[in-house]
């Protein structure tokens, strides 16, 4: 069972100070992981809400209508008093939403089971602000790739050495993020350092499938 917060502890978008990119990163590192994620409820469009119990526990955002759309009367607590920003209504359809983020981060889980049950591989990326894992089944090789940081990045290389990939170029399909990655090439009995991406803008997330060509 993997979460990042629960009904004990302080809520993930208020550790993280409202910052809705740490937030998706956070997500995102969650929901690309092994094991059965769960997620504390609000926890999907940012609601925050800290000690004592009582506050991180309060009614589930659902609207801007009054009690935040939970109910029809008072509930045990007034809901929080961001709800009329922070909503799961407001944050439906929008793109760039966190809500939206969680969304299409779970259908990719659904889609691609071995998101859910393969191996993980970690790699060494020669830098300490990027993440890059292997996520490998009979079925396919994912590379789950982040930039950790608030900064872009460009001097990060992918070793390979311990990867067990096939002994064989591939390619490097996008099912999550932006842009098209470099495939990854063969030199002889060894892959060179990879870098899918140039640039890797801050808080940047992918997943590629890698295919033997």
């Amino acid at each position: 069972a993997t979460f990042l917060t629960n009904h004990d502890q302080t809520r993930a978008m208020s550790v993280f100070y409202g910052n809705v990119d740490k937030a998706k990163l956070a997500s995102f590192l969650m929901l690309t992981s092994p094991g059965t994620p769960f997620i504390y409820y609000g926890e999907e469009i940012g609601m925050q809400g800290q000690k004592p119990d009582e506050d991180i526990r309060l009614p589930m955002q659902w609207s801007a209508d009054k009690f935040a759309g939970f109910s029809m009367t008072n509930p045990w607590r007034a809901p929080a008093k961001d709800y009329e920003q922070v909503n799961a209504a407001l944050q439906s359809g929008d793109s760039n939403s966190l809500l939206e983020h969680y969304r299409k981060l779970i259908a990719l889980r659904n889609s691609h089971s071995t998101l859910r049950t393969g191996e993980v591989i970690l790699l060494d990326t020669n830098n300490s602000g990027v993440y890059a894992a292997l996520r490998v089944d009979d079925n396919e090789t994912l590379l789950v790739l982040v930039n950790l940081t608030d900064e872009p990045i460009t001097n990060y290389a992918l070793i390979l050495e311990d990867a067990r990939l096939a002994e064989s170029a591939y390619s490097a399909e996008t099912l999550f993020g932006a842009g098209q990655a470099n495939g990854l090439e063969r030199s002889g009995e060894a892959f060179p350092e990879y870098r899918p991406f140039e640039i890797l803008d801050p808080y940047t997330m992918y997943v590629l499938k890698l295919t033997p060509k």
